[in-house]
């Protein structure tokens, strides 16, 4: 694998064409759970139609629409913050609870229950990356006890809920009985393909799937880095008890810049190309190293510091250099929900008094395809 980071090398990337560097074959190891629809894995045209099918409800009056849910369920969970408190498992919670009910629509009890364990076992069997090598390299089904095997059934138990679900909110959607369920889901099911289809059940579960895979942990990892590096800096928690929405929005994209839940952003090479004036050869991967490329101390000026208020001086800085949701047509399809969910969250953490655990800051780990901090994001509340 060859990484870049400089902003016109990184652009070159993002433009290449798919059918010479496609990004989805770096990702074939997520098909058993993402599934064949999903634009995670699928490149050019099919890529293009999925995502445009997605990306619908996360713009304009729909993501308003959204907000509200949101934030009220971010205001339940930090009101309960008292003490010692590990971010990275509270965040978890809260943006699969975000999930269930903003994405998925899943408003009844035991819908979400039961959606939740599904999620969480099949989940557990990715986090850790010696488990995810052993499933890819073993992909043998050699009982209910083994890797793959209970990988396997954890998918088919989750599909099942799933699947059942969107069955049920498409019949509602149908009969014009959802009332008040208004989600990405119940979204997706008006969405229509240039041909004026709409998607089938298993297009919506893959596409579900993607938003589950891109927007939990991922969302949950940033969430956890925004808290330990606020608990560093009381200097930023006191200046978002004042309200003001661009600094609020300058933390959030801070926060991206200097603790990226995801480092790299993959294509694999089918044919020779030329990037940054190197020649690369067929079969090699070449990747836009995302931490590297909001870190360069020739674009960020002390690029270690978590400085907002950076975002609100000077000229705005190069495109290619802020790409914590990766760039081009792969571009992350959820990045405005995200966005706005790390907004809402912060929001109502405001009032919160934050502290560090230890005077260190955290290291990171790896988790799955996320970084995270190596404790969690220990923070003391109050």
């Amino acid at each position: 694998m060859v990484l870049f980071s400089a902003p016109d090398a990184v652009r070159e990337i993002f433009r290449l064409d798919p059918a010479i560097a496609p990004a989805g074959r770096s990702w074939e190891f997520l098909r058993p759970f993402a599934g064949p629809h999903s634009i995670l894995l699928l490149d050019g045209e099919e890529h293009v139609r999925e995502r445009r099918l997605l990306t619908g409800p996360f713009h304009g009056e729909p993501m308003r629409a959204l907000t509200p849910v949101v934030a009220a369920l971010a205001r339940a969970e930090l009101d309960t913050w008292s003490g010692r408190v590990v971010a990275l498992a509270r965040m978890r919670k809260l943006t699969l609870e975000i999930i269930l009910r903003v994405v998925f629509g899943a408003t009844g009890e035991r819908e979400r229950l039961e959606l939740r364990d599904a999620i969480e076992e099949t989940l557990g069997g990715v986090r850790s990356p010696p488990r995810m090598l052993a499933m890819a390299l073993v992909q043998r089904d050699l009982g209910p006890r083994s890797p793959w095997g209970s990988f396997r059934v954890a998918v088919e138990r989750f599909d099942a809920l799933l699947l059942a679900l969107i069955a049920r909110r498409r019949a509602e959607h149908a009969a014009g009985t959802g009332g008040l369920r208004k989600s990405v889901l119940t979204l997706l099911l008006d969405q229509r393909d240039a041909d004026g289809r709409p998607a089938s059940d298993r297009q919506l579960r893959d596409q579900l799937v993607a938003l589950l895979v891109g927007g939990h942990d991922s969302t949950a990892a940033s969430l956890a880095w925004a808290f330990e590096r606020l608990a560093h800096h009381p200097s930023v928690q006191a200046r978002l008890t004042e309200g003001d929405p661009s600094y609020l929005d300058a933390v959030v994209k801070e926060v991206l810049r200097v603790r990226p839940a995801l480092t790299i952003a993959p294509r694999l090479l089918l044919q020779p190309v030329r990037i940054a004036g190197c020649a690369l050869p067929a079969r090699v991967q070449v990747a836009a190293c995302l931490w590297l490329a909001m870190r360069r101390e020739d674009l960020w000026p002390a690029a270690g510091a978590f400085r907002p208020e950076r975002w609100l001086e000077g000229p705005p800085a190069d495109s290619m250099s802020w790409i914590p949701f990766g760039g081009g047509v792969r571009r992350c399809a959820g990045a405005p929900f995200a966005e706005m969910e790390m907004r809402e969250v912060l929001r109502a953490a405001a009032h919160l008094r934050l502290r560090p655990v230890r005077a260190q800051a955290e290291r990171a780990r790896r988790s799955m395809l996320v970084v995270t901090p190596r404790r969690g994001g220990e923070l003391l509340v109050g």
